[in-house]
Order: structure tokens, then C-alpha cells, then sequence
């Protein structure tokens, strides 16, 4: 018995989930910023794509949430607000603290290691794509994110782990945010390396609040930027700039 492939809906499923990703990536890390319009033959040009999955990836990014259709208008990326950023972040600390809690009392010497070793790796990495100005690297927001996952990866509980990933995909625009904006730059590797030596020595307490701490200095920068950000969206479109 022969069994027949259809090689071309593997390849087309191939195809979807590459523009997927790569828009999806390019909201996240903020080189599609909030409240930007989304054309779809700018967009085709920009990755090399047909119409189609351009379309596909555009509204399963709408189901995300991160981007938003307008009637007669078209898509945008979501825009960003004051309120959605506290409201994220204060329920990010309160689920992040408890899986920090729980990971430190249950992490044994593999849990140890993996997260010494999440932490060299961020170390080695710019958060700044020096290619392009001042947009998060990739390879940045890779590691510092396999850094926090690391902190909690011990915690035990499936659910709850499955909860925070929810929340830190909803918080990494805003973490981008917070990074090409012109505050002054901030020294968050040390940050990491207190909040990493404090889970080590098992002081449970000083690893909560200084993870706490860090949240609330990100969600405070981001909400400083936040006006910053209107004011490039609105320079981009007097300038021709929005994707048109």
C-alpha cells in the first residue's frame, strides 16, 4: 500500500509558521512598535512572503492579542497603556514571587548549575542589536528570558509555570520598551546576579524582593517611555516611516 504525501501543505505550514514567528519576534522586540499599522504588502516585502500567510499570521497574532483590526482600517500592532502595564506587572510579581519561593525550597544541585549557568549566558550578550539603533537583541531577550524561567524551573507545578510564561510573553513588549527608550541605561546584569546569588544561599526572602524590585523598576521605566513612544509613532508617520 502506498501512502501518499502532500509535500505542499507541509511546505505551506512551514511557511506560515516562519512569518509567524518573525512578525510575532519583531512586535515583541519592539522594531514594530505599539499601535503601528500593519500593511500587508509592506509587510510581504518586508519578509519575503506571500499575501496568505502574511494574513494568516496577522490574525492568529489578533487572537494573542497583539494585534488589533480595525474596521475599514486595517491591522496595527496593540497599542500599550499605563493600565495594562501595572495590571501585568503587579500579577507577574505575585506569581513570579511564589514560583521563586517554591523553586528555591524544591531546586537541588542541577537547578543550581542551570541557573549559574543562564546567568554567564546573559552575561555574554549585548541588549543592544548593534545593527539596528537601539532595538533589543534577539539573542539578548533569548537569554534574559531563559534566565527568569531558569530562577523558577525547580518551582514544581506545571500550571503555575504555564501561567507566568502567559504573562512574560504579555510583558516583553514592554520590557523592549523600557530598553530603547533614553533613560539613562540601567546595570540589570547586576540585578540579576543579587536576585541569583540570593536564590542560591536559599535566602528566600531577599530573592522575592529584590525579583519584586527589579518588576517594579521595569514596569517604572516603561511607563516613562511610554510618552516617548507616542511621540516616535506620530514623528514615524509625519515622516512617511509607518508601514504603509
Amino acid at each position: 500500500m502506498t501512502v501518499a504525501h502532500n509535500y505542499g501543505d507541509a511546505s505551506e505550514l512551514t511557511i506560515n509558521a516562519t512569518v509567524f514567528r518573525q512578525l510575532r519576534a519583531d512586535i515583541m522586540a519592539c522594531r514594530l512598535m505599539p499601535d503601528e499599522r500593519l500593511r500587508v504588502e509592506a509587510l510581504r516585502e518586508r519578509y519575503g512572503m506571500g499575501g496568505s500567510p502574511i494574513r494568516e499570521a496577522l490574525m492568529r497574532l489578533q487572537a494573542e492579542g497583539l494585534v488589533s483590526l480595525e474596521q475599514n482600517k486595517g491591522f496595527r500592532v496593540s497599542p500599550v497603556s499605563r493600565e495594562q502595564l501595572f495590571d501585568l506587572m503587579r500579577t507577574r510579581i505575585e506569581i513570579e514571587s511564589i514560583a521563586l519561593r517554591w523553586s528555591i525550597e524544591l531546586g537541588g544541585v542541577e537547578w543550581e548549575a542551570n541557573l549559574l549557568g543562564a546567568l554567564h549566558r546573559l552575561s555574554r550578550q549585548n541588549k543592544l542589536d548593534r545593527a539596528a539603533s537601539r532595538a533589543l537583541s534577539v539573542a539578548w531577550s533569548k537569554e534574559h528570558r531563559n534566565f527568569h524561567a531558569a530562577l523558577v524551573a525547580a518551582c514544581g507545578s506545571p500550571k503555575l509555570l504555564a501561567i507566568r510564561e502567559g504573562l512574560v510573553d504579555q510583558a516583553e513588549r514592554y520590557v523592549a520598551l523600557s530598553v530603547i527608550s533614553k533613560l539613562p541605561p540601567r546595570n540589570d546584569l547586576s540585578e540579576h546576579e543579587q536576585i541569583m546569588r540570593a536564590a542560591l544561599s536559599r535566602n528566600t526572602a531577599r530573592a522575592t524582593q529584590l525579583l519584586r524590585a527589579q518588576i517594579d523598576r521595569t514596569a517604572e521605566r516603561v511607563a516613562k517611555s511610554l510618552n516617548e513612544v507616542g511621540r516616535t509613532m506620530k514623528l514615524r508617520t509625519s515622516n512617511g516611516k509607518e508601514i504603509k
